[in-house]
């Protein structure tokens, strides 16, 4: 985990300062605010025990969430090239399990049981190593254009939390962990003015999660929560250039 968390910082100093290179009148510097919907795909949790057993509780139903983040960066200033940019996204969502539900459980045999609940709040830390817009209707004021199609994706620090978890003794131990997964936008900015915009976008997420804990029955051993999540973000907000 401390290997993890260093692997973070280290990623965030080196964004930050390719984030503040370009020399002043040189990139066109965006600050995006912004909020929507999360929807996350049926997955699987598999819990591998250090006593050898592993159980995977199959088609986990994960309840439809928000979001809500910021982000800032620049785009290329020069004409030629004000189709690439770079970013730094910070966003949070909650995937979280509604209790009581039936799921198939494979452990050596295959059963079902009813799964209880099961809450995981995420942070994302999203590196946009790739940018592109398409500037359109271009003028006098709107150099850039007016309206701008743009995607952009890279790679994504995820840190999540689980607290409470009711499948270990003792129970109410909790797990953090922080993996690297991905992330991918497409979206459109309208400009209002010269230096106010209103987008919409779409983001896929994937990313895995690798929680650990104690657990005291039948005999003390050490378990893994192992869970992959693909989320699909529907979001809307305001862009400010400068």
């Amino acid at each position: 985990m401390a290997n993890r968390m260093s692997l973070v910082v280290l990623s965030l100093v080196l964004w930050m300062g390719l984030l503040i290179s370009p020399k002043e009148g040189s990139a066109e510097w965006y600050a995006d605010a912004y909020a929507g919907a999360v929807f996350t795909a049926n997955t699987d949790l598999t819990v591998t025990s250090s006593l050898g057993t592993t159980t995977t509780y199959q088609g986990l139903d994960i309840h439809n969430s928000w979001t809500a983040g910021g982000r800032g960066g620049y785009w290329l200033d020069k004409q030629k090239m004000d189709w690439l940019g770079f970013g730094l996204d910070v966003f949070f969502f909650h995937v979280k399990t509604p209790p009581g539900q039936q799921v198939g459980v494979v452990s050596g045999g295959g059963t079902s049981t009813q799964f209880a609940h099961w809450s995981l709040p995420a942070w994302g830390i999203g590196f946009d190593v790739l940018r592109l817009r398409l500037p359109l209707l271009r003028d006098d004021q709107f150099t850039h254009g007016r309206v701008q199609p743009y995607l952009a994706a890279g790679p994504a620090v995820f840190i999540t939390y689980a607290g409470q978890n009711t499948f270990v003794q003792p129970t109410g131990q909790s797990s953090t962990d922080a993996s690297v997964g991905a992330k991918v936008d497409a979206g459109v900015t309208v400009m209002v003015t010269k230096r106010i915009g209103a987008f919409a976008q779409y983001r896929f997420t994937h990313f895995t999660t690798e929680l650990e804990y104690q657990n005291t029955t039948p005999a003390l051993a050490t378990e893994i929560f192992k869970t992959t999540y693909d989320t699909h973000h529907a979001i809307a907000g305001l862009s400010v250039r400068f």
